[in-house]
């Protein structure tokens, strides 16, 4: 970690992605990370890492135990689930999973269960250090739970790359992915979408996005499939830095004549005897997530046997080929559908559960239908749970829910339960996110939604959900004129503030500056004029309200002092000259 910065020698070099600590009166300090934000509900990380290749060949591992977490939710216990993760990110090492969005449940076996995780960090986190980057970030990633007798273990798997060691960060790939067209640059993202257990085999859909900022562009979709004995197996393993490397099949790309994006498939999955019916999205206005619902239907025995689906055509109808496939809500019938949602049978009816469309809303919301193709009644919605934590204000330190997913592996008999993403909006002055704050931002949550609430009472069970305490520590209330709404300002950022005045005080070979802090996050470049200091590249990064230079000539000088945010934009800087004896 890197101190804040008291004294800058005399060396040139500019430390804009280094670790933060926290610096005197106002906090902690740029991390390096970058957000990118999906507009609407589809909320997705983009976060900036390190720009080193990952690994091609096998990767050195050390023996050691898996991550215990003491207790167990085998019921349907959304508390005690809550608790598992916060634990498990607590204890993370830069093997393991620290927190992550886009979580959805696959039983393997009757002791384990596979969880699927679109943007994941990689520890080691804490709630008062926020996530490291010691080990990477990787836009997908599986996590196997092997419940014991003492509590869970849990063991994390990427695409390899985490440790190169036991204790030594390494800098992880992704579960699915490619290489970055440059080497260096910016890799392709594969997010997961729904998935289940067939046979030995479990099929996962993963949606492709090209390499780049907001907004970001869909390609198509992938299945990708484990064998369920290489799951297992690595749940019950030693291995730091498990490593999963499943079959991908790409599907044909098919974006509709009226054009947006392609049809992104997979978003759910409804499995109905010994057929799968298939949703899938598609944007007619790119990147405006006003989404269209599309379904496809196959045996489970062929669901990665893409020549094998129907489509649905309207009318109760089906064809092949997804040129014929027809949106499944009506135009007009006032549904939007989330990137994340699901839909399940529930007696007589089927249900399209999602987060609901206010745009940073609390709600999770139920539709029903008579058939699995619908249309989903948007006018018969039921709310299933409000979460109070939810809010795009200071007083809910701006965290948002989405991508809420029933999770039929860890429901009951009478019991649905449900699983959603929070994050958080919330940007300093300096533009520095909330996860460089605490672990808490982009951790899972569960709720518990007795089946009842989906009968034909529909006022009967309002507010029956069940839900842990939402006890996240409150960090924009503690200094609330230096956070911001990331969704307010183009770009995720606030205007960097100018730098009003700055001050030297020179000695024999050295000058000491000092200025006004700029605000929580903010950090300075200093440039130097004079002699043997031509002035256009910046002597030293200070993360602090001042730096000492030295290594001076004799002469007069004039310093440049320029305010920048995390992201490297620039304020207005001060100047002031001074003469070194």
């Amino acid at each position: 970690m890197i101190p804040p910065m008291a004294q800058v020698s005399g060396t040139r070099t500019e430390a804009d992605n280094a670790p933060a600590r926290r610096r005197p009166r106002r906090g902690l300090e740029l991390v390096g990370l970058v957000i990118g934000i999906v507009a609407g509900l589809s909320i997705a990380l983009g976060w900036l890492i390190s720009t080193r290749g990952h690994p091609s060949g096998p990767v050195a591992l050390s023996t050691h135990p898996p991550v215990l977490v003491r207790g167990s939710s085998a019921a349907p216990d959304p508390a005690a689930q809550d608790s598992e993760w916060v634990a498990y990110s607590d204890h993370s090492t830069c093997a393991d999973w620290a927190g992550g969005d886009g979580v959805s449940a696959i039983r393997l076996n009757s002791s384990q269960l596979a969880w699927f995780f679109s943007d994941t960090y990689i520890g080691p986190a804490g709630p008062t250090i926020g996530f490291s980057h010691l080990s990477g970030f990787v836009h997908n990633s599986v996590v196997v739970q092997t419940t014991t007798g003492q509590g869970s273990t849990f063991v994390t798997m990427t695409g390899g790359g985490a440790c190169t060691g036991r204790g030594r960060p390494g800098n992880a790939a992704p579960v699915v992915g490619a290489p970055p067209a440059v080497p260096g640059g910016p890799s392709d993202r594969y997010w997961e979408e729904d998935g289940i257990k067939t046979g030995g085999t479990v099929v996962k859909f993963y949606n492709h996005y090209l390499a780049g900022g907001v907004p970001f562009v869909p390609v198509g979709t992938v299945i990708a499939t484990f064998p369920v004995s290489q799951l297992s197996s690595a749940g019950r393993g030693h291995q730091y830095g498990a490593v999963a490397r499943p079959n991908l099949v790409p599907l044909p790309s098919y974006t509709p004549p009226a054009g947006g994006s392609p049809i992104l498939w997979g978003a759910a999955l409804l499995r109905a005897g010994n057929t799968v019916y298939i949703y899938g999205t598609q944007s007619p206005n790119v990147p405006v997530p006003d989404r269209r619902l599309y379904l496809a239907r196959v045996p489970a025995s062929q669901l990665t046997a893409f020549s094998a689906w129907r489509f649905y055509t309207g009318a109760g109808t089906w064809a092949a080929g997804q040129q014929n496939a027809r949106p499944v809500q009506p135009p007009g019938s006032g549904l939007t559908v989330s990137s994340g949602f699901s839909v399940v049978q529930v007696g007589r009816r089927y249900w399209l559960i999602q987060a609901g469309s206010a745009v940073g809303g609390p709600d999770i919301d139920a539709y029903p239908a008579s058939a699995p193709w619908g249309p989903f009644d948007s006018a018969a919605g039921r709310l299933l749970y409000r979460d109070p934590a939810i809010g795009l204000d200071a007083a809910h330190d701006y965290r948002i829910m989405y991508e809420a997913r029933a999770e039929p592996a860890l429901s009951a008999r009478h019991t649905l339960v449900i699983s959603y993403n929070v994050n958080s909006e919330a940007v300093t002055t300096g533009c520095v996110p909330m996860s460089v704050f605490t672990n808490t931002v982009t951790l899972p949550r569960f709720i518990a939604v007795p089946l009842a609430a989906f009968g034909d009472d529909a006022g009967a069970h309002v507010n029956s959900a069940r839900s842990g305490a939402p006890d996240y520590p409150r960090i924009v209330p503690r200094d609330p004129s230096q956070w911001f709404d990331a969704w307010d300002y183009p770009g995720g950022c606030p205007p960097v503030p100018a730098l009003v005045s700055v001050q030297a005080r020179p000695g024999t070979g050295k000058v000491t500056l000092s200025w006004p802090d700029a605000g929580l996050g903010v950090r300075y470049r200093v440039y130097l004029q004079g002699p043997g200091e031509p002035g256009d590249t910046p002597v030293a990064t200070a993360y602090a309200d001042g730096a000492t230079i030295t290594g001076l000539r004799p002469g007069d000088y004039q310093a440049k002092v320029v305010p920048v945010n995390f992201k490297k934009h620039t304020g207005p800087a001060a100047e002031v000259t001074f003469t070194v004896p």
